[in-house]
């Protein structure tokens, strides 16, 4: 084992089963980081060459083990005909949905990753960052769970009612919009790059299990398989809120690695799931990232590893979810700082006490 390994030695060692030298540490950022090389989010969603700009700028201030380009929760809807507003700071958001009507269903459009929406940006941040990147860190591109684009295709509340009053018809958007996720995930194959899922919407703080099995699941089972059959891996997910009632069916579809909220508790997780899958999470990104002291941030990172460093098929370092604009870069320094200090293998038990 080296002394200490680069990100890329790291990944790479990790994904085969070697040992490494620390836990894999990923803060989630994205476009909430975009004020750290100066640009709006606004700027940033609609440029490829600000998105690539940031992740390179993270990486070298960061160091951290994978980064990545995200269609962000609304991108393969708004190429579906969605609109979306881009606000200066803060995320987009859903200001007009393509169908307003269940009957507007049928008449939906598969998605053009080449054409639609701003999914030729974003393969071209994908493809920028790689170039730059990829020989020093694992490059990645997150994407909508297929029920979470369906939310914004018809809007969210539409969906939940359809999902009861209309089942056939969600059965058909579901079919669509799959279609559109692996017409851009064959796209992306083609730049070599790892693939994964962010899907709030299969969260049972928002729909049921036995709903996420009816709607979400078997268009998220087509688009892991699409994920294997074009890339050769498996990807992984993160699931906003709660899920653990449905944590064997995400495993069951495929998946090789799932990142908990951190309403989740990790010992549970690995208890569940570790002997089957990577687990990842769950830094709270607000109470502790955000608002937190450095001393709230060690602590927390602390607790992570000391319930999720020791399960069977690996664990990473994360946040719980998206850590939020305008966090202190010194508090993100210190989530990584805390990762190298008590992540480094073989782990100190006694550095994990409280």
């Amino acid at each position: 084992m080296k002394i200490e390994m680069t990100p890329k030695e790291r990944m790479t060692a990790f994904s085969k089963g070697e040992e490494i030298d620390r836990i894999i540490c990923i803060p989630d950022m994205g476009v909430t980081m975009a004020p750290f090389i100066g640009a709006t989010a606004r700027d940033y969603y609609h440029s490829a060459e600000l998105m690539a700009e940031l992740e390179i700028a993270l990486f070298k201030r960061l160091h951290h083990d994978s980064v990545g380009i995200s269609t962000s929760l609304r991108g393969v809807a708004e190429a579906m005909g969605s609109k979306v507003a881009f606000p200066k700071y803060g995320i987009s958001y859903l200001l007009e949905p393509a169908v307003k009507s269940v009957d507007g269903i049928e008449s939906l459009k598969v998605a053009n990753p080449l054409k639609d929406g701003k999914l030729p940006i974003l393969l071209k941040a994908i493809k920028l960052t790689r170039d730059a990147l990829i020989d020093k860190v694992d490059v990645s591109a997150s994407m909508s769970g297929p029920i979470s684009v369906a939310a914004s295709v018809v809007g969210t509340e539409n969906l939940m009612k359809w999902m009861i009053k209309y089942p056939e018809k969600v059965h058909t958007l579901m079919e669509i919009v799959a279609e559109s996720n692996n017409r851009y995930i064959e796209e992306v194959a083609k730049l070599g790059v790892s693939i994964g899922f962010a899907d709030p919407v299969s969260s049972t703080s928002l729909i049921s299990p036995k709903q996420f099995r009816e709607f979400s699941l078997p268009a998220l089972k087509k688009n892991i398989d699409k994920i294997k059959e074009t890339t050769g891996s498996s990807p992984s997910i993160h699931i906003c809120g709660k899920s653990r009632d449905i944590w064997e069916d995400v495993i069951n579809a495929g998946i090789s690695n799932f990142s908990i909220d951190n309403v989740e508790d990790l010992e549970e997780a690995k208890k569940v799931m570790g002997d089957k899958i990577i687990i990842t999470g769950n830094v709270p990104p607000v109470d502790v990232v955000y608002k937190g002291t450095k001393e709230d941030i060690f602590k927390s990172v602390k607790e992570c590893i000391r319930k999720g460093h020791d399960s069977k098929k690996g664990y990473i370092l994360s946040t719980g979810c998206q850590i939020p604009m305008h966090t202190p870069m010194e508090n993100i320094e210190a989530f990584m700082e805390a990762g190298r200090k008590y992540g480094k293998y073989p782990i100190d038990l006694k550095l994990l006490e409280d």
